[in-house]
């Protein structure tokens, strides 16, 4: 049931808590990144708030900075994502691999694709992804919204329809009726979402065919990408599965773990209760990271494996 997310334990013994620690590192190194389009912001919002008069309405100038300090970080923060962040996640995914194949992570790894010889092709590479990301999120917004139009439809002529034979008589026909529009109407966006979680997972295989070969033209790391996400002897859907089915035994778990807790704590004096909540958060968030550290590791195993399978002279 959890193979990937076993054979990724199994294969990287020796070396989670120190990729858990490099991805941590490396979290709050982007973070503090993130923070240099968030100057211009806060200067923006200094300034409309010190231009302001007595009657609190801000000046011409102050109005003026703080709509070209908000244009500007929000210019900043897109450059940010494409030249130096996106890059980053990448060699973030390598202390992943590396922990697959059983290879002690590097910290340095970080930055290899900010590296010349690599730079270019992974820009390259994430313009490519970025707009095939939005052009799908567009065609889904848009199927989405005429799922969503045609369902008002449906239900506001129905009801409608119902009122004018008489509203007591058919309340409980409407609800019914609307009970069963809704429900079908969610399953319908569900399948529209299924091309969103397989568009996924062939981006991230790509993503990881351009770290093994960052020499491969562009389109041929795309096929290949694809080919290890639909070809290969394990199949796409038993990962989505595992990781639902995983999703939802670690939550029962936190649940189960969370009630027990809460009570014992219901019978400890209030000093400890706080020392213990605060404890008891910290292991929360440490099972948290835990449960979503192995399913990017599931995702790994699951490229390796398929990549063996389809391209073993390249293993």
């Amino acid at each position: 049931m959890f193979q990937f997310q076993l054979d990724y334990f199994r294969n990287g013994q020796g070396f989670h808590l120190k990729t858990i620690l490099l991805s941590i590192i490396s979290s709050v190194i982007m973070f503090l990144l993130m923070l240099i389009p968030g100057i211009s912001f806060l200067i923006g919002v200094i300034s409309l708030i010190s231009s302001q008069d007595y009657s609190g309405e801000p000046s011409g100038a102050g109005l003026a900075i703080f709509i070209i300090s908000i244009l500007i970080g929000f210019l900043l923060t897109i450059l940010l994502y494409i030249f130096v962040l996106i890059p980053l996640s990448y060699g973030m995914l390598k202390f992943y691999k590396d922990t697959d194949l059983g290879i002690n992570p590097r910290f340095n790894d970080l930055f290899m694709f900010l590296k010349k010889g690599n730079y270019v092709k992974t820009l390259k590479l994430t313009v490519i992804i970025g707009l095939i990301c939005i052009a799908m999120s567009i065609a889904i917004s848009i199927i989405v919204s005429i799922v969503q139009l045609i369902f008002y439809v449906i239900f506001g002529t129905s009801m409608a329809l119902m009122l004018e034979s008489g509203f007591s008589e058919n309340t409980g026909v409407m609800s019914v009726s609307y009970v069963v529009l809704m429900l079908f109407m969610i399953l319908i966006l569900f399948a529209l979402y299924i091309p969103l979680y397989y568009l996924s997972i062939f981006i991230t295989n790509t993503i990881l065919v351009h770290i093994d070969q960052r020499s491969l033209p562009t389109l041929t790391k795309f096929s290949i990408g694809w080919n290890i996400t639909s070809k290969g002897p394990h199949n796409a859907w038993k990962l989505l599965f595992s990781n639902i089915i995983y999703i939802v035994v670690s939550a029962i778990i936190i649940g189960i773990l969370t009630g027990i807790f809460a009570m014992i704590l219901s019978f400890m004096p209030t000093a400890l209760q706080i020392i213990f909540g605060i404890l008891g958060f910290i292991l929360y968030i440490i099972f948290l990271i835990a449960m979503n550290y192995f399913i990017y590791g599931s995702i790994m195993n699951f490229y390796h494996k398929n990549k063996n399978a389809l391209y073993p002279q390249n293993n």
